[in-house]
Formats: C-alpha cells, sequence, structure tokens
C-alpha cells in the first residue's frame, strides 16, 4: 500500500487534539503521515503537538482559514496519499485504524468514502450524551435514496483524494466553524451519489468519541444540526437531482416530524419542535444560495456562523 494521509482538523483544543494524534501514530507502518490542521486563536495547540515533534510523520500545518470545511480541503492538498482518512480532535482510534481505514476503502472500488462506527466513551445519559453511530452490518449506498435511514459521522472517514479534489473538495458552507456548522459529511456523500459513486459504512472498525455535551448543549447542538441538514437537503433538489427529495420526504418526517407528534398522540410535552423550525428554515436558506453546478458547492460561501 501506498502512503495513507491521516487529517485531523483542530480549534482551541490542546489536550484533546495531542490524545487523537497519539491515538493515530500506533501504527508501525512508515507509510503514514498525520496531517494536523490547526485553526487555533494561540500557539497552545502547537506548544502541545510539540511534544510529538520526534516522530517524522507528523505535518502540522498552522491555517489562517475558519471552518472545518476549509481545514479539510487546505488538508486535501497537502496529503501524499490516494486515500486519505479523517478523525476529529476529540477522538481516539484504535491501533493500526489508518491503514484499516484505507484497506477498506480499497476493498470497495466502487466506493468514494467509507466510515465506520463510532462509539461514545462512557458516561451519564442522565445528564447529557456524546455523539455517536453503530451499526451492527455493514452496507454499501448505491443511491442518494438509500440516506432515509441516516449517516455515518465525518469523525470516522476515509476518501479518495483525487474523487474529492475532481468535484471541488468540501463545500466550505458546512462543518463547524462555517455557516452552515455541520453536515460537511452528508454534503461531501449526497454529491457522491448523485455523481454515480457509492458510499460504504463498516460494522468491523470503530472508533471513540469523547464529545461529551450536556442536555443544554445538545439542544443547541440539534438545532445547529438541523439547520445545516436543511440546507444539505435543498442543494440537490435546486440543482435537478429529484432523487436527494428522499431527505426532507422521508429522514426528515421521519426523525424531526414524528417524535413530537407521537408524544402528542400519548398525551406528553412534544419534543424536538425546535428541530422542525431549524430544518426549514436551513432549507429556505439553503435554496436561496446559489450553487455550482459542476460540482453541487454552494457558490458563494461564507464563514459566519
Amino acid at each position: 500500500m501506498s502512503v495513507v494521509s491521516a487529517i485531523v482538523c483542530t480549534r482551541n483544543r490542546a489536550i484533546p487534539v495531542v490524545r487523537a494524534v497519539r491515538s493515530l501514530l500506533d501504527e508501525a507502518s512508515a507509510d503514514l503521515e498525520v496531517i494536523v490542521m490547526d485553526q487555533s486563536d494561540g500557539p497552545e495547540t502547537e506548544h502541545a503537538l510539540s511534544a510529538l515533534d520526534g516522530d517524522v510523520r507528523i505535518r502540522y500545518h498552522r491555517s489562517k482559514t475558519r471552518g472545518k470545511g476549509a481545514a479539510l480541503n487546505e488538508g486535501l492538498a497537502l496529503a501524499r496519499g490516494d486515500i486519505v482518512v479523517c478523525t476529529d480532535d476529540d477522538c481516539e482510534v484504535p491501533r493500526g485504524w489508518v491503514l484499516a481505514m484505507a484497506a477498506l476503502l480499497d476493498a470497495q472500488p466502487t466506493a468514494a468514502i467509507a466510515f465506520c462506527n463510532v462509539n461514545p466513551v462512557p458516561h451519564d445519559p442522565s445528564l447529557g450524551y456524546v455523539p455517536a453511530y453503530q451499526r451492527t452490518e455493514s452496507r454499501l449506498l448505491r443511491s442518494v435514496t438509500e440516506l432515509r435511514n441516516g449517516l455515518a459521522l465525518g469523525a470516522a472517514m476515509a476518501l479518495r483524494r483525487d474523487f474529492a479534489r475532481s468535484i471541488g473538495g468540501f463545500d466550505e458552507s458546512f462543518g463547524p466553524g462555517a455557516r452552515f456548522p455541520s453536515a460537511d459529511e452528508w454534503d461531501l456523500c449526497i454529491r457522491a451519489l448523485v455523481s454515480g459513486r457509492h458510499v460504504y459504512e463498516s460494522a468491523d472498525l470503530s472508533i471513540l468519541h469523547d464529545g461529551f455535551r450536556t442536555l443544554a448543549e445538545g439542544k443547541v447542538h440539534a438545532r445547529r444540526d438541523w439547520v445545516a441538514l436543511g440546507a444539505v437537503a435543498a442543494k440537490p433538489i435546486k440543482a435537478g437531482h429529484l432523487q436527494a427529495a428522499i431527505i426532507p420526504l422521508w429522514f426528515f418526517p421521519a426523525r424531526a416530524l414524528w417524535p413530537p407528534v407521537s408524544d402528542l398522540l400519548h398525551l406528553k410535552r412534544p419534543r424536538g419542535l425546535a428541530r422542525i423550525a431549524a430544518f426549514i428554515r436551513g432549507f429556505a436558506d439553503g435554496f436561496r444560495t446559489p450553487i455550482e453546478h459542476d460540482t453541487l458547492r454552494f457558490s458563494r460561501p461564507r464563514n459566519d456562523q
């Protein structure tokens, strides 16, 4: 196997990112590079990572951009590997995970993107939650309609670099720190699927996510996520890919509309009403935004939140 590139984007998380990078480097192979894209406000992250300076596989890059999508695009431009593996700065991966993810994608020649499970760290669910994605069976997604049951997390993703760059890379309007601060992996996968490529989700590999959120924080993040999902859903429909209507016609009703309706039917206080408003707002905003039809990116990305 040729060199495999791993990218971890970070901003103001000096201690967690060191743990993440240490776990990525826990491979015996020299056919690995770990690219750290640092958008931090100060030098703390760079100083913390200096403890790993002895490992020549680390490539640290201080970025002046804002937003995860912009950082990932810079990382793609720097990467030497044909396959790029991505994780987040609050995750830890098992030994050998990077090369295992690359091998996973190699074994799926029609897939442009692959994911694995994301397990939560132990936590008290009465106090909050940790975003996770856990499958018991692997699956190959061949069309946008198969997104009706959801999608894995970008914290455990591998992609073919040449494919990503052929469609203009990540849409910098999506992801933490961007105009729509979530759903960057949804956007990339939709663009892959409508172009005829596939997406693979593996149940055989997993990483650990340490991103605990309180219940109050969860409400804020849910609104953020559903605004981004609304914009993601609007974009391909506006571009004429009508199969993408599965998201507003199936996924949105099942995940956002049905829970409060079910609560009302059971004479309970309805949950999640803010998700409905957030999705509609994001859909309207996305539908108003100009699109590059050849890449399916928003044509005038802004980095405001």
